[in-house]
C-alpha cells in the first residue's frame, strides 16, 4: 500500500501570510499532518540557495505537497480546505458561491491590505523611514473598506467563519501595530477582531508571531 506523501510548510511566525496559514491548520485541526520546516527571515533563511530552489520569490509561506509546490498563502488557505475541510464544515468551500465570496476577500487582502501593509515594512526595514505616521493613509482607507465588508455580513465573506478571517486577521493585527483600532471609525472591524482573538488558537498561532515582529520594529521605529 503507498501512502500520500507529507506535506510541508516553510513558514516564519513573523509574516502575516504565515501566522493566516497556520491559524487555518489550527482551525482544521491538522497541524500533526504538515511538517514545518523553519525559515529564518531576519538571518536571511528565504535568501539561501537551497530555498531559493523551492520558492525564486524567497517569501514564506510555502506548502509542499508532492509535486505541487504553492508559493502564496492564500492559494494554500484554499488548498488546506479542499484537502481537510469535508462537508459541512465551517471552512468547507461547499459550493461556488461560497468559494466565491471567500476567494474574493481573499483577493482583498492579498491585493489590498497586505500590499500597503509590506510597502511600510519594507520602508521600515531598509531604514527608509523612521516614523511610520505619515505612511499610513492607505492603511486606513483599506480598513475604511473592511469595514463597509463587515457591515454586510458577520464574517468578512460570509456569515461563517473561513480562511478570508485567518488572512485578514493576520495582516490586521499586524498594520494595528502602527494604527489603532479605533471603535468611533471601524466599530464592525473591531467587533469583529474581538470576535478573532477569542479563538482558541489566536494566541498561539497569530500573537506569539505578532509579539515577536513587534520586538523587531522596536528597534527600528518608535512603537
Amino acid at each position: 500500500m503507498t501512502t500520500s506523501p507529507a506535506m510541508i510548510l516553510y513558514y516564519d511566525e513573523v509574516s502575516p501570510p504565515v501566522r493566516g496559514v497556520l491559524l487555518a491548520i489550527a482551525a482544521l485541526g491538522v497541524k500533526d499532518r504538515i511538517k514545518l520546516e523553519y525559515i529564518d527571515l531576519f538571518k536571511g533563511g528565504h535568501l539561501s540557495s537551497g530555498y531559493l530552489k523551492i520558492n525564486p520569490l524567497h517569501t514564506v509561506p510555502v506548502l509542499r505537497h508532492g509535486e505541487l509546490t504553492l508559493t502564496d498563502s492564500h492559494a494554500i488557505l484554499v488548498y488546506l480546505c479542499d484537502a481537510f475541510a469535508p462537508p459541512g464544515h465551517t471552512l468547507a468551500l461547499s459550493d461556488a458561491l461560497t468559494r466565491a465570496k471567500v476567494f474574493n476577500m481573499l483577493c482583498f487582502n492579498n491585493g489590498c491590505l497586505f500590499q500597503r501593509d509590506a510597502e511600510v515594512m519594507r520602508k521600515i526595514f531598509s531604514g527608509a523611514i523612521t516614523d511610520p505616521t505619515q505612511h499610513l493613509k492607505p492603511i486606513e482607507a483599506a480598513i475604511d473598506a473592511l469595514e463597509q465588508f463587515l457591515q454586510r455580513s458577520r464574517y468578512t465573506a460570509h456569515d461563517q467563519l473561513s480562511v478570508a478571517d485567518f488572512a485578514i486577521v493576520a495582516t490586521l493585527s499586524t498594520v494595528a501595530i502602527f494604527v489603532p483600532l479605533l471603535a468611533d471609525r471601524w466599530p464592525r472591524v473591531c467587533e469583529w477582531f474581538a470576535v478573532m482573538e477569542a479563538l482558541p488558537y489566536y494566541n498561539g498561532q497569530n500573537r506569539v508571531g505578532l509579539d515577536m515582529l513587534r520586538k523587531h520594529l522596536a528597534g527600528k521605529v518608535k512603537l
